[in-house]
């Protein structure tokens, strides 16, 4: 019904209209699938040999396989629309085996694959040892649903220019190897496999197994294509020739290629993506263009309508998860209805109909019904019981032939149980030769027959066992048809058996025949039956002879129930009565229907159970009319959980908010363990990230001062169920409105002031503000703050001022004074000079009378003569108190005993100049908890310095209260020992207070601890960092080793990050400083981090600086393991006597020799071994100049650390103190205890970097 089109230039031209459409609209016919076009069935399915094309498809036979994909595209003209054929293709499954032919063999391959544009399968490409054939029959496959294998082919160049989806639902696997591939290409001489276009391996790994030619394929970077979990690439040579030298790639190529040309350039859309794109697709580099979940091989857009191909399903122009359910829920009814815009799962497309020749299930096209289900008018239901399967009557049962009749519900002829079914017997056939055979068999081999509905023959038992004791094998038989019958005409026959009971419950109806039921000693029941209520043949009669009589039967108590009718019963038990009595609960007879047992009165003599929902008692059938519910109740229907536009309220479903997604679990509208589970879209809370404040529709604006955001897959927390979605954040503070979050005036309209390019709230030194433009400008170059643009505008000047010569409160300003104003005169009580034209020296010696000059000497002089003999009678004094105190000294001593002759002993140590503030209790503010340590808890907060308005970020660690006096004591020590230190890589202490509780202010780390740091972002961390990081901290433990301090707990945990680049050790809870005289430190008790000390600590509590050497060591292995934990499996207790025996740490994955050597030194049993903390900080520097010689981390070159500007740490501060009241400017600790020189060189400091709160 449709002419094929052209692809020019990206887009479509319709050659003729399409005719025919049936009942599908227009707007679905403008559909071109790259894979299968599904509007009114029309499909073009390839099957190897021949092609279907139309809307008939229902001749096709169950084996040919449909198969639906990835990309979609959707064109719309006008009235006019233009569909593709496309051709689905079967794959095969033939793995490697050898063709018979290999002539036919390359035939039928080019007959399956001609002008294929999908294999539903397996593409393989096996045993194509001819150079010369020609493969360009694969040039149009876009996607495979399969494996693609390529083995044995000798073609020098394989091509295939289109496929760009490698799915991975089968995978091929080699017996040698525990990978499962998607790609795999083997003994293949091959020079080129040219894949330009493959963009995604969804699942499997890639393997390239001994190819003697094969070009390129190690340039490729193959974690930008593979996707499933633990795929990697595998590559084997085994042979002795070396591998082929390849040309190099195109110098266009950014990295790998898969053969010569530009064209041949592999393409790249996951691993150049911005980390918050975190191993998604995107169509750019910065955070705002990753591709949705949903899609697989990249996009040109943010939205499920952009991508090149679908992970999932695409439905309508966009990829999705699932498809849209068949069902829907009506709030109205409180029921499941049908839902109109529902669609069926057909591969990976959603489709409105399954075509004809195959089955709806449970929403989803399938080729066969799944175990327990039955096919009926195209749809898988539910089998009432086992599912029908007929099988063929046999002569005798056996052991032989019993299996065969597992599962059957009808058998086609008849049954014959006799003593040589149990015995064994030797078949003999009508020749006289012998047969098979048969062992013996037990009864209850029989149970292969409970699933038996009807015998469309007879039934005949003629065998005696001790275990054959009754036939409740035949528990669930219906129908004895009676086609054929035996001896006495008879359809059942049960003769000489040693049976007690019949026990065939189910039997309703024997169709023709007679029953014969003889000669069973031990048969009881049998004759209380109502036989004629069974028998639907009037011309048949009923034998009943030489059974169990019923005196022997009531001594045996083989009995009918009490609630069995006089038609008698199949065995003693309730369930096995003809007909009931008074009531009927299922297969049950019963006194009545017990309310109390959750049964109500069916009507007709017939009891039933509540429905499963219902808790207790019930007033009727269904979940409509109980009287209390089991789980939930939904308007007057009890049901097991609410829907997904509901919650649950005390068990009661009440709706959830109309802006809700996906359910919800509380009436609020926001995502939250009272709210929403997802929503559209939503506003984020301002202060933290990760509170959802409310949920919009998503055809809802952002409100004023809010920005939207694309959420990408990396989110974690209560974001994480928006990913896919936008949200609405808050602008920045100095924002009015914003397109992304930033101070920059591209983004933001300024609230207060744009000064340059960013928004600020006031403008800044040097500059006046233009209220009515909402600007800054700058103020002349002369200037010192002003009110205007010209030097006239000053409110004081940079060098001279020239004062106007009418108005003298008038001045401007000037680099040098004018000629005719050459003097400079200074003014007290004015900072800048001004310009004159007479001399101020001059001026005032002007009238000084020349006789008054001698008296002034004169004066001067004696004034210095009266300085001079206070001085030297100021002297004399003090010289004679001096003396008398040194002679009452002596005196004391001698007059007491005691006379110090001791020589002094001078150490030359430099006396510890360390400074230590201490600040009011009401200088500090507490905010939220940051961690505990040993001795107390761990705050963020900030230090209000006195009279000063500003605020710093700071940890404050609280000593618990009520803790013994020695902890005040080591407290303290902790503080002693941290203003003592004064390095980059220490963590400075910057206050104590004495209060009711002692506390410790230190600087606030933002970025918390290194362990958790390498732990978050373990994939985007390189061998430099890494190594810049270690040295980082053996330069800080050298300054300990140089001060004499022992810190006794070196651990990752124990290292901060303040930015990406910095790092500071913490924590010295556990530090000592030695004396001069001591090398070191026995500690007397308590708990020691057994795993990072050394031995020579866990045995006699001795620690060194070389112990520290040894924690180091263990440091830098958690380092290099992203976080690892140190012998993980070996308990605390156990470690001793593994270092004992020589054990250490493994060497983590991506260290070379060299480090690991550094490590293995450092963890030496000889102390005095150890290298010193210097020697390692040299070492690590010298690495980290190098650092991809001694670090081999996959991808290590294209790592980056995630972005942390100063303006992200200002960013930080300032969400950190956010929560804390207060109106003070924050400033950093180090800028406000170390001051800049030009501030500490000019009249006034200058106001501290605002970060407005």
């Amino acid at each position: 019904g449709s002419s094929p089109i052209n692809f020019v230039g990206g887009k479509l031209r319709c050659e003729e209209e399409l005719q025919n459409v049936g009942e599908t609209e227009l707007g679905e016919v403008c559909l071109l699938c790259l894979q299968v076009f599904r509007s009114s069935d029309k499909l073009s399915v390839c099957d190897g040999r021949r092609t279907y094309v139309g809307k008939n498809i229902s001749h096709l036979d169950m084996d040919t396989k449909i198969f639906s994909s990835a990309v979609v595209i959707i064109v719309l003209v006008s009235s006019v629309c233009a569909i593709r054929e496309e051709k689905v293709c079967i794959g095969t499954t033939g793995r490697m085996s050898v063709p018979s032919n290999r002539d036919h063999h390359y035939q039928n391959l080019r007959d399956r694959y001609s002008n294929c544009t999908y294999v539903d399968g397996n593409l393989e490409l096996t045993w194509l040892q001819d150079e010369t054939l020609d493969l360009s029959f694969l040039k149009e496959i876009r996607e495979v649903t399969g494996y693609v294998l390529i083995s044995h082919v000798d073609v020098k160049r394989i091509v295939l220019p289109k496929l760009m989806i490698i799915r991975g639902r089968n995978l091929f696997k080699l017996n040698v190897r525990n990978e499962m591939f998607a790609l795999m290409v083997t003994l293949s001489k091959m020079e080129n496999l040219e894949l330009p276009s493959l963009r995604d391996i969804l699942a499997g790994s890639v393997g390239f197994y001994n190819n003697y030619n094969l070009c390129h394929i190690r340039t490729i970077k193959w974690e930008e294509i593979l996707t499933g979990p633990h795929a990697k690439p595998v590559y084997v040579y085994n042979f002795t020739q070396a591998e082929r030298e390849c040309p190099p790639c195109d110098s266009s190529c950014e990295a790998g290629c898969w053969g010569l040309g530009p064209h041949n350039c592999q393409h790249f859309s996951k691993i150049n993506c911005s980390p918050q794109c975190h191993q998604g697709r995107c169509f750019g580099p910065n955070p705002r263009e990753c591709c949705h979940l949903f899609c697989a091989g990249g996009c040109t857009g943010p939205t499920q309508a952009d991508c090149l191909a679908c992970r999932n399903f695409y439905d309508g122009g966009v990829c999705k998860q699932e498809c849209p359910n068949m069902l829907r829920y009506n709030p109205a009814t409180y029921q499941w209805e049908s839902n109109p815009n529902g669609k069926y799962a057909y591969g990976a497309t959603c489709v409105k109909n399954c075509p004809d020749h195959l089955l709806r299930d449970s929403g989803a096209c399938v080729r066969t019904c799944p175990v327990n289900k039955k096919a009926e008018n195209h749809e898988c239901v539910a089998c009432d019981g086992p599912c029908p399967k007929n099988c063929e009557g046999v002569d005798v049962v056996h052991a032989d032939n019993v299996d065969s009749f597992k599962g059957c519900t009808i058998i086609e002829g008849s049954i014959t149980v006799l003593d040589t079914s149990f015995d064994g017997f030797q078949e003999v056939y009508s020749d006289f030769t012998f047969g098979p055979l048969h062992p013996k068999m037990h009864p209850s081999k029989l149970e292969v027959f409970s699933t038996l509905k009807e015998v469309t023959g007879y039934i005949s038992i003629q065998a005696s066992h001790p275990d054959f004791k009754n036939l409740t094998y035949f528990r669930n038989l219906e129908s004895i048809g009676g086609r054929q019958l035996t001896e006495y005409f008879a359809a059942l026959y049960i003769v000489k058996t040693s049976l007690q009971s019949l026990n065939m419950r189910s039997l309703k109806k024997v169709s023709s025949g007679s029953v014969a039921i003889l000669e069973n000693e031990n048969l009881c029941f049998a004759d209380t039956i109502n036989w004629q209520s069974l028998m639907k043949s009037s011309s048949h009669s009923i034998l009943l002879q030489s059974n169990a009589n019923a005196t022997q039967c009531r001594k045996r108590n083989l009995v009918c129930h009490a609630e069995c009718s006089e038609d008698g019963c199949w065995g003693p038990k309730s369930n096995e009565c003809l007909s009931c009595k008074a009531f009927r609960l299922d297969d049950t007879c019963v006194e009545k229907c017990d309310k109390a047992n959750g049964i109500y009165d069916a009507g007709d003599k017939r009891c039933e159970y509540c429905h499963e929902e219902c808790l207790g008692q019930c007033y009727g059938p269904g979940n409509g009319n109980c009287t209390a519910c089991r789980n939930v109740r939904d308007g007057p229907y009890c049901v097991n959980k609410c829907p997904d536009t509901k919650y649950n309220d005390y068990g009661e479903c009440k709706p959830c908010h109309p802006n809700c997604v996906g359910g919800c679990v509380g009436p609020e509208n926001n995502i939250s363990p009272n709210g929403c589970k997802s929503c559209d879209k939503a506003i984020v809370n301002a202060f933290d990230p990760n509170i959802v404040e409310q949920c919009l529709r998503s055809d809802e604006p952002c409100y004023p001062g809010f920005y939207l955001e694309y959420i990408g897959p990396q989110e974690e927390g209560a974001l994480k169920s928006l990913t896919g979605k936008s949200v609405c954040r808050k602008c920045h503070q100095l924002c009015k409105n914003c397109t992304a979050y930033g101070i920059h005036f591209t983004v933001c309209k300024c609230l207060h002031y744009l000064s340059g390019e960013q928004c600020e709230e006031q403008c800044p030194r040097d500059h006046y503000a233009d209220d009515a433009n909402q600007v800054c400008i700058k103020c002349a170059d002369e200037c010192r703050g002003c009110t205007g643009p010209t030097t006239m505008d000053c409110l004081a000047c940079r060098n001279f001022r020239i004062y106007d010569e009418v108005n003298k409160t008038l001045f401007n300003c000037t680099a040098s004074c004018p000629p005719e104003k050459p003097y400079k005169i200074f003014v007290d009580n004015v900072r800048d000079p001004y310009c004159s034209s007479e001399d101020a020296n001059a001026v005032a010696l002007h009238g000084v009378e020349e006789d008054h000059i001698p008296a002034i000497l004169g004066g001067v002089m004696g004034c210095f003569v009266i300085l001079g003999i206070f001085m030297a009678v100021f002297s004399y004094q003090w010289l004679q108190r001096a003396r008398t105190k040194e002679n009452t000294v002596k005196m004391t001593m001698r007059m007491s005993g005691f006379e110090d002759n001791e020589p002094l002993k001078p150490t030359n140590v430099k006396p510890n100049l360390a400074k230590l503030i201490i600040v009011k209790e009401a200088e500090l503010r507490r905010g939220g908890i940051l961690g505990y340590g040993a001795f107390g808890t761990v705050y963020k907060g900030v230090w209000v310095p006195e009279g000063k308005n500003i605020k710093i970020p700071v940890a404050i660690k609280v000593l618990r209260e009520g803790t013994c006096p020695s902890a005040s004591k080591d407290f303290l020590e902790e503080a002693y020992i941290m203003a003592s230190v004064d390095h980059p890589n220490l963590l400075k202490l910057l206050a104590v207070c004495m209060a009711s509780q002692s506390m410790l202010v230190t600087q606030l780390m933002p970025l918390g601890c290194l362990l958790d740091y390498v732990r978050n972002n373990k994939d985007k961390i390189g061998s430099k960092p890494l190594l810049n990081w270690c040295a980082q901290i053996a330069r800080g433990m050298a300054h300990l080793e140089e001060r004499r301090m022992v810190h006794r707990d070196l651990a990752l945990r124990n290292v901060l990050l303040q930015t990406p680049g910095c790092i500071k050790i913490t924590d010295f809870g556990l530090a000592k400083l030695l004396d001069i005289n001591e090398e070191q430190y026995k500690a007397a008790g308590g708990k020691m981090p057994i795993k990072w000390l050394a031995l020579e600590c866990i045995q006699h509590r001795i620690f060194t600086h070389k112990s520290d050497v040894w924690a180091f060591g263990v440091t830098v292995w958690e380092l290099l393991t992203y976080g690892g934990r140190p012998y993980e499996n070996v308990p605390a207790r156990e470690v001793p006597d593994l270092l004992e025996k020589g054990e250490r740490l493994p060497q983590p994955s991506i260290c070379t020799i060299d480090v690991y050597m550094i490590m293995i030194k450092c963890w030496m049993l000889d102390a005095e071994s150890r290298p010193s903390f210097k020697e390692l900080a040299d070492e690590f520097a010298k690495m980290a100049r190098d650092p991809g010689r001694f670090l081999v981390i996959p991808g290590d070159k294209l790592m980056r650390l995630p972005s942390y500007t100063p303006q992200d740490e200002k960013e930080m501060i300032r969400t950190l103190s956010m929560p804390i009241e207060g109106n003070e400017e924050i400033m950093d600790a180090e800028e406000y205890l170390q001051p800049k020189l030009d501030q500490m060189g000019s009249d006034s400091p200058p106001p501290p970097t605002p970060i407005k709160v």
